[in-house]
């Protein structure tokens, strides 16, 4: 009798708190017997009409007599403090309940988290996990993802440490929702070392995750990026076992995965079994061929790209002009322009316009393979038609093209050509003709274009190829006072600069002057009066081994300048020349090289004489090609 007294008086007060009516509900309650009011169901329904009324301090004192016994009620004042946003009252509300002998919901525990994470609370964060594990509620799979998402690359280590923790401890087989958010969570700040380890433990205790296609695609690009090119295939062979078809998606991150750790070859298998099956012939996209040209191209597999450009024509994939622009490349430097033309019909038949790249790398790969009549034939062409114009980088190419020839005659007519054309020549242009000239003995007209040129855009790497027509051409006095005016102008030179110039003065002959280069370059004292750089430029750690060496084969009064130029770069500078690595060679090979140049020159081999006034013949110039450390000095980048 008393139930069914009490469950009127909850439907009567339940139906006047739907109307805001809380006289009506408290009316509903007096009526009722003193043995109905005390009954549980009929303490929460009013303590319930209170929240909807807004009789917040009826609502406060009735949860306090509760003493923390009832349920319903308690979570009803959760949810109330949570809705307006009060979840540290809400939280001691959880810790009434546990005191009470009840237990919160593990819903109630994640949407405080939620809570938490959204107010960057991460104190409040640990409070609500120590909270939910002295009540002795089992962390589900969303509340750990709730707790991964809440990671980001300014949370301190012991955080990370902790979530991974929580993560390792849950009982429940791990979800779709967990792994995505751990795959996220981790990739996003750079952990992945932590996501593989999980993923190992949940495979060590023999978790089955039913994960769907997506989610596995996440995985392969996270362990791509780690590198761990055995998960990935271990994953891709554990969704073929499982029964689950790769989406498009799916088969672009393997194939990324695998490309950008080397794998090719395992890749272009791989997307061959998918287009040996009909079913699965349809997820390889056009982006998958593109990744592998990529990779094939990287490696230089001219075989590759060929192989993957027939199954492209095989499956009627869609070509765009970056794909043809990426095998053109190929050839080029593969130097098997024979297939272009084949290359350029199916542009055409595809309906694919080519642009400047595809012109460029054709250009270049004629150029390459010393075939420089094609060359420009493809340039007239690109102007004949009006529809492109060559730029700056294709002429540039041919130039070279006939420096390497020994046509500087035929390169300055193209240079005249290209300036007609409104072209203006970047450094990269001025470096190849000035070059090409230096060693056609025509300083004066190289530095002349130099300074036609505009000096605010030339460089260091022109004005270190316009020194090295000095040396070739033998006028030590020209180099030095190009660097002087230089210096002067305040444009900055590097350590390629002087380091050319120093062997210039080692070639000629001056290595009291090569002495005099490397104190400019270090802004050392100098005895005679020299332009200094407004920077320390330093030269190259082999280039002064060997001005070193050449002093200490030298006269009395060279060795003398050895010791007092690396007495002053040690103390000055802190340039210990005897610790300082060869480029290119290993210390062994460096030694022999400078022991066999010191005897060399105590044997009387090399002449010891002043600079000549009047350029003189140097060694090289009998050579069909003089060595490529003369004609171009390349900076060794690695």
């Amino acid at each position: 009798v008393v139930d069914r007294d009490a469950a009127a008086v909850v439907a009567a007060i339940t139906a006047c708190a739907k109307e805001r009516d809380f006289e009506g509900a408290e009316a509903a309650l007096t009526a009722a017997a003193p043995e109905v009011r005390l009954a549980p169901a009929v303490r929460g329904a009013l303590l319930e009409a209170c929240l909807r009324c807004g009789e917040c301090a009826r609502a406060e004192a009735l949860w306090r007599e509760t003493k923390g016994a009832d349920l319903a009620a308690g979570t009803s004042m959760i949810r109330w403090h949570m809705a307006a946003g009060r979840a540290d009252d809400a939280l001691a509300v959880v810790q009434d309940l546990s005191a009470g002998g009840q237990q919160a919901s593990a819903a109630i525990f994640k949407d405080l988290l939620q809570m938490k994470v959204a107010q960057n609370d991460r104190r409040g964060m640990w409070r609500i996990v120590e909270e939910m594990q002295r009540a002795g509620v089992r962390q589900s799979g969303a509340f750990c993802a709730v707790l991964v998402k809440s990671l980001t690359s300014r949370s301190v280590p012991e955080d990370i440490r902790r979530v991974a923790r929580l993560i390792e401890g849950i009982e429940c087989q791990p979800d779709e929702v967990l792994v995505a958010a751990m795959v996220d969570a981790f990739m996003r700040i750079s952990k992945l070392d932590v996501l593989a380890e999980l993923m190992r433990g949940f495979r060590a205790r023999g978790a089955s995750m039913a994960l769907a296609s997506p989610t596995y695609g996440s995985l392969i690009k996270a362990y791509g990026q780690a590198g761990d090119v055995v998960c990935v295939q271990e994953l891709w062979q554990e969704m073929e076992e499982n029964g689950i078809r790769p989406t498009s998606i799916t088969v672009g991150c393997v194939v990324e995965a695998l490309v950008s750790n080397g794998e090719v070859q395992a890749a272009y298998q791989l997307v061959q079994k998918q287009l040996e099956s009909a079913e699965r012939r349809g997820v390889v996209k056009a982006a998958v061929f593109s990744t592998l040209l990529k990779g094939f191209a990287s490696a230089s597999d001219i075989d590759g790209v060929v192989a993957v450009h027939s199954a492209m024509r095989e499956q009627g994939a869609l070509f765009s002009t970056a794909t043809f622009n990426t095998i053109i490349d190929v050839c080029a430097k593969a130097c098997e322009m024979d297939r272009v033309a084949a290359l350029l019909q199916d542009m055409v038949a595809s309906g694919t316009e080519p642009d400047m790249l595809t012109f460029s790398a054709i250009v270049k790969g004629y150029c390459a393979q010393g075939d420089v009549e094609r060359a420009l034939s493809t340039l007239q062409e690109m102007r004949a038609e009006g529809k492109l114009a060559p730029d700056d980088a294709m002429y540039s190419s041919i130039m070279d093209a006939y420096a390497k020839q020994q046509r500087v005659e035929d390169a300055l007519q193209l240079f005249g050509e290209m300036k007609q054309a409104g072209i203006a020549p970047s450094n990269c242009t001025l470096s190849v003709l000035v070059k090409a000239m230096g060693y056609a003995g025509m300083l004066d007209q190289a530095f002349q274009i130099v300074e036609n040129h505009d000096k605010r855009r030339s460089n260091a790497h022109v004005y270190t190829c316009l020194l090295q027509g000095c040396v070739q051409s033998g006028d030590l006095d020209r180099a030095f006072a190009l660097h002087d005016r230089l210096a002067n102008e305040a444009c900055p030179l590097d350590d390629k600069f002087y380091s050319v110039l120093a062997r210039g003065c080692l070639q000629l002959r001056a290595p009291l002057q090569a002495a005099d280069v490397v104190r400019i370059a270090y802004r050392l004292p100098v005895g005679q009066s020299r332009a200094c750089p407004g920077h320390t430029a330093g030269v190259e750690p082999r280039a002064l081994e060997e001005v070193v060496t050449a002093l200490r084969a030298g006269t009395a009064e060279e060795q003398s300048a050895q010791e007092a130029l690396l007495a002053d770069l040690q103390r000055l500078r802190g340039v210990n020349v005897g610790d300082s690595p060869s480029t290119g060679s290993s210390p062994d090979a460096a030694a022999a090289a400078s022991c066999g140049a010191v005897a060399a020159v105590a044997a009387g081999d090399i002449e010891r004489r002043r600079v000549p006034s009047s350029p003189a013949p140097l060694p090289y110039r009998h050579l069909p090609h003089p060595p490529e450390s003369i004609l171009w000095p390349v900076r060794d980048t690695a």
